[in-house]
């Protein structure tokens, strides 16, 4: 048999095999993002809170969701921070993790999910000499163009407020 038709006689092996598999990446890609379809509120714009904003934008097929924070000084913004959150395969949750620059937090370790219309996050946060402190931080949703946000401080089985603010959204 000519070595051409024996490459033509595999080809629908190896069409078949390929096509039993695409339902299987395909609900893979489903299942990403459906898991990361709460953050889609987020999208567009710049998300404003005293002398700072965040701006959110999809990663490549919205498998996951980017985000940067700027402190604006004098007008001029400065990149501070930066992340992804993302749906983890292995862990069966949204994680994210960020670095960030003179702050005194060098990583940001966050695990989330979403209750109504809450974004809850459990944070660790490491600085440069490796020290560690856990935090929740709410999003609390209320209305389409702005967020309620707050930090609490976790140590033990107590948990205090540090921080809160609204965040709005502006037009880009």
């Amino acid at each position: 048999m000519p070595k051409y038709s024996k490459q033509l006689l595999l080809l629908p092996v190896l069409l078949l095999i390929l096509c039993s598999w695409g339902p299987l990446f395909s609900q893979e890609q489903d299942q990403y993002v459906t898991e990361l379809q709460s953050f889609s509120r987020l999208i567009g714009g710049e998300w404003h809170l005293d002398n700072t904003f965040q701006v959110f934008t999809w990663g490549v097929g919205k498998r996951s969701l980017h985000a940067e924070s700027y402190a604006v000084s004098e007008g001029i913004p400065r990149l501070v921070s930066q992340g992804a959150w993302f749906w983890h395969p292995g862990e069966n949750h949204l994680k994210g993790y960020f670095t960030a620059i003179q702050m005194p937090v060098a990583l940001f370790d966050y695990t989330t999910r979403f209750e109504g219309n809450t974004m809850i996050n459990d944070l660790t946060a490491y600085s440069e000499d490796g020290s560690v402190s856990n935090y929740v931080e709410t999003w609390e949703f209320t209305g389409s163009d702005t967020f309620q946000w707050t930090l609490y401080m976790e140590t033990g089985d107590k948990s205090s407020k540090l921080m809160e603010g609204t965040y709005r959204r502006k037009s880009e």
